[in-house]
């Protein structure tokens, strides 16, 4: 028993380690100032996703984002619509910095680009259940190239970012596609395999950055009887 409590003690020393390493990390650090400049942006969105329950081509939504994490989207024409998970909108830094703890693990390769590879714990406030998740950021230019993980029911996936450099040094997202592998088909009974595959992928064009973006943008429209929607 006391070996046991001794082994559980060293595994949460060596978390606690880890996390306050990632904290002091100077590429953390850099890659934290990257998207930092940007205060707020518009842009327009593309969407082509073909995934379990959901498919959709060429959908067309305008993007509005300012810090801190206020995000809206809407509808060129019809409804707006995007997965729930895995797409990172506005700063995806920031929103990685933000749900997850990050250890690092040493060097690694990404499509070719040398990366430094993390370990990501999501924080007390965004607990869902998964499995493992990684992280890996390009050494050079200090940014979230790809999020790779494996779910708890054995699906995988990847999350993979490409970037546009603006005049001012902003970055900001060109691209983001994500990738599913094994996800359970709807209506599947429990227990059922499934080899569901998808993918879903967002095109940003048309920035706008740094336009002083007002609140009201970010605010719902109040429902009737005085609710919001």
């Amino acid at each position: 028993m006391k070996r046991l409590a001794a082994l559980m003690a060293l595994s949460f020393a060596l978390g606690v380690a880890g996390a306050a390493e990632a904290r002091l990390d100077p590429l953390i650090q850099r890659m934290r100032s990257q998207l930092s400049t940007v205060r707020d942006y518009r842009c327009d969105l593309r969407l082509d996703a073909s995934l379990p329950g959901f498919s959709v081509t060429n959908m067309r939504m305008t993007l509005y984002y300012k810090r801190p994490g206020k995000i809206h989207i809407a509808a060129k024409e019809g409804f707006a619509l995007l997965p729930k998970e895995g797409l990172f909108l506005g700063d995806p830094v920031d929103e990685v910095l933000q749900r997850f703890e990050l250890t690092p693990l040493g060097d690694a390769r990404w499509d070719g680009v040398l990366c430094v590879k993390y370990a990501l714990r999501p924080r007390q406030d965004f607990g869902a259940p998964m499995g493992s998740l990684r992280l890996y950021v390009d050494r050079d230019r200090a940014l979230p190239v790809a999020i790779t993980g494996k779910g708890l029911e054995g699906s995988e996936f990847q999350t993979i970012f490409e970037y546009r450099r603006f005049p001012g040094g902003h970055w900001l997202p060109a691209k983001t596609t994500m990738r599913v592998r094994g996800l359970p088909a709807p209506g599947n009974r429990p227990g059922e395999k499934s080899n569901a595959d998808g993918s879903a992928t967002l095109t940003f064009s048309n920035h706008a950055v740094n336009t002083g973006l007002p609140d009201s943008v970010f605010q719902r429209p109040a429902a009737p009887g005085g609710g919001k929607r």
